[in-house]
C-alpha cells in the first residue's frame, strides 16, 4: 500500500476560512506555503472521493503510457505550473490525465481560466489553450472578480483570436459563466469534501500527493499501482 504524502511546501493554499470562489471576498495575500502536515493514510487514493474527482473532471489530456491521472490543480498557482511542466516532460508515465479544478482565492480570476479550459475539452485546442494557462497566463492585477475574470479572458483572447468569432469579450464572458462555473463550484466542493487543503494534488491510483515535489510525483507514477 502506499503512503498518502503530503509536502509542507511546494504547494498554494487558502486560509483555512476562505469562502468558496464564485463569492466576492476582501483582497487576497498571494498565497505561500502549502498543504498542511501531518495528513498520512494508506492507500487513500482508491477511496470513493479520490475517485470521484477522476471522474467528474471533463478537461483530459494524453500521455503515451498507461494509467489514469488527476491532478487537482489551479492555473494560476506557480506549483501547479511547475506539475504541469513536470508532466509534460514524462508522457509516457500515464494514459489519461484530468484536471479537476480548485481556484484558489490568492489567485483571483482563475476560475476564469478554467471556465475556457472546460470549454476547449474535448478538441484539438485543448493542449495550446492548456500549455497557454500554465506558463504564460498572467496574474490579473485587480481587487475586483468579476474585473479579474474579464483580464483573463482577454488574455486569451489576445492569444487566441478565434475565441471572439461571432461574438465580443462582454457575451464570451456571460457564456463561460454560464456553461462552466457551476461545474468548477462543484470540482472545488469535491475537492473541499475530500479535504485537501491546497493545489496542486496528484492522484496515481492508490497515490494522493498533496503539494508539488518532483521526485515524488515521478515515483508515484512510476509505482503503477492501479486501483482494482
Amino acid at each position: 500500500m502506499l503512503i498518502l504524502f503530503v509536502f509542507s511546501l511546494f504547494g498554494c493554499q487558502d486560509a483555512p476560512d476562505a469562502p468558496p470562489v464564485g463569492e466576492k471576498t476582501p483582497p487576497a495575500k498571494a498565497e505561500k506555503g502549502g498543504a498542511k502536515s501531518g495528513y498520512e493514510q494508506d492507500g487513500k487514493g482508491c477511496e470513493p472521493e479520490y475517485r470521484a474527482l477522476f471522474d467528474q473532471a471533463v478537461v483530459e489530456l494524453h500521455g503515451t503510457g498507461t494509467g489514469d491521472v488527476v491532478v487537482v490543480t489551479d492555473p494560476l498557482c506557480w506549483h501547479c505550473r511547475l506539475g504541469h511542466k513536470l508532466l509534460e516532460e514524462y508522457p509516457a508515465k500515464y494514459g489519461r490525465l484530468r484536471l479537476s479544478f480548485f481556484p484558489r482565492k490568492g489567485f483571483i480570476g482563475s476560475d476564469m481560466a478554467a471556465w475556457i479550459l472546460e470549454d476547449v475539452a474535448g478538441t484539438d485546442r485543448l493542449r495550446p489553450y492548456a500549455d497557454y494557462a500554465y506558463t504564460d497566463l498572467k496574474q490579473p492585477k485587480t481587487k475586483d472578480l468579476a474585473e479579474a475574470r474579464m483580464l483573463v479572458l482577454a488574455q486569451f483572447a489576445e492569444k487566441f483570436p478565434e475565441l471572439l468569432d461571432n461574438t465580443n469579450l462582454e457575451e464570451l464572458y456571460v457564456r463561460m459563466q454560464r456553461d462552466h462555473e457551476a461545474h468548477v463550484l462543484e470540482s472545488a466542493a469535491m475537492s473541499r469534501e475530500a479535504e485537501l487543503p491546497g493545489t496542486p494534488t496528484l492522484i496515481a491510483g492508490k497515490s494522493v500527493l498533496v503539494g508539488f515535489g518532483p521526485a515524488p510525483w515521478l515515483d508515484a507514477l512510476d509505482a503503477k499501482n492501479i486501483c482494482e
